[in-house]
């Protein structure tokens, strides 16, 4: 398996953390950075991954709904951005957006009792605030700051 630096890696963390996919899901499990052979994990699979992590946490027999129906939209915005002739990061980035809001979404369910629109909103915002900080904190205001001029 080849190796990879930390250095390396900074790139690919910093736009996980800009399209709010943390390395630790909802139940704690591992969202790697890299596949086993070593190359990166794209986006929409850690964020399918982070979305199987927070129905983890919803009952088992609402999970596996819940789960269905996050993809079949995720297959929709998928489906839309093609036919408007997005480019494929754009197509990725929407597609992710919605799992990771899904992921956000079930883990409001999980936790209880308030599940309102304006609650999920709220945890949703709150989620890309907390990971937007984590990447600062990581790469220093400078980087994060070039990076987001150059991915505008």
């Amino acid at each position: 398996m080849p190796q990879h630096s930390t250095t390396d890696d900074l790139p690919l963390l910093a736009e996980r953390l800009r399209l709010g996919l943390p390395l630790h899901g909802f139940d704690g499990r591992e969202i790697p950075l890299r596949t086993p052979l070593g190359d990166n994990l794209c986006a929409t699979e850690a964020a399918h991954a982070l979305l199987l992590s927070a129905a983890s946490l919803l009952s088992a027999d609402y999970a596996d709904a819940f789960v269905f129906e996050a993809l079949a939209r995720a297959g929709r915005v998928e489906a839309a951005a093609h036919m408007a002739g997005e480019s494929p990061n754009v197509v990725a980035a929407k597609v992710t957006a919605v799992l990771v809001s899904a992921a956000v979404r079930a883990s409001v369910i999980a936790r209880g009792p308030d599940v309102s629109p304006s609650a999920i909103n709220r945890a949703t915002l709150s989620w890309y605030e907390l990971s937007h900080l984590r990447r600062r904190e990581l790469l220093g205001s400078g980087w994060v700051a070039q990076d987001e001029r150059r991915t505008a």
